[in-house]
């Protein structure tokens, strides 16, 4: 029986040692150290506007994106340096039928993150006899980092219609393309 104890005991110490053990091994501090840089960044805008008018005699087109504002004289061509706005303001003069300008717009993705057009709004005044066409950009369009891209807006004075004594001469068109982070390259 007394040997029983004593294993009893022993057991009982072994346990408590082992126990003693575990708590020690669980109970230290882990400490872990690191550093994380980002070194990507985000530009998208229009960069450059090149502006031609034909027949627009007397006519001038300004076109307004961001804080700027750059006139387009009759027969002449204009390209406006626009910094990283994607909003643009495109308003319109004509005297007579036939008369039209095309501007052609630069997106350049200057950031090293790809983008891709999340939202595109154009407020086009409809009616009227001064047209606004926007051709080759699209909600969805994709911009790789460093690429740019180009797009035209296009206003015509509508030749086919007499020029109705009340109606306004000039029209205005803006255009806001929102860019998000192409997450699928």
């Amino acid at each position: 029986m007394r040997d029983s104890k004593n294993l009893v005991i022993g057991m009982l110490c072994a346990v408590v040692c082992i126990m003693a053990v575990a708590y020690a091994a669980f109970s230290t501090t882990l400490e872990v150290n690191g550093t994380a840089t980002i070194s990507s960044n985000w530009k998208v805008g229009f960069t450059d506007i090149t502006c031609t008018a034909t027949e627009a005699e007397g006519g001038a087109t300004s076109i307004t994106v961001g804080e700027e504002t750059v006139e387009l004289e009759a027969n002449g061509a204009l390209v406006g340096e626009a910094g990283t706005s994607t909003s643009a303001t495109f308003d319109v003069t004509f005297l007579q039928p036939g008369d039209s300008a095309v501007c052609t717009v630069t997106v350049k993705n200057s950031g090293t993150l790809n983008a891709k057009v999340e939202t595109l709004t154009v407020t086009n005044p409809t009616g009227g006899i001064i047209t606004y066409v926007v051709d080759s950009i699209a909600q969805g369009d994709k911009l790789a980092a460093g690429a740019s891209d180009t797009f035209t807006i296009t206003a015509t004075y509508d030749d086919t219609e007499e020029q109705p004594e009340d109606e306004a001469l000039s029209k205005t068109l803006t255009i806001t393309a929102v860019y998000s982070q192409d997450l699928s390259a």
